[in-house]
């Protein structure tokens, strides 16, 4: 398994991701806009 460091790491970047896939966030609204 993965030390606690690399843990947090691997949580921080999976966040970037989604904020980067998903600027609006959970709500969407503004995401699914643009891609019309």
């Amino acid at each position: 398994f993965l030390p606690s460091e690399w843990k947090d790491v691997t949580t921080f970047v999976v966040m970037i991701l989604v904020l980067y896939l998903k600027p609006s966030g959970l709500l969407g609204q503004s995401a699914t806009e643009e891609k019309v």
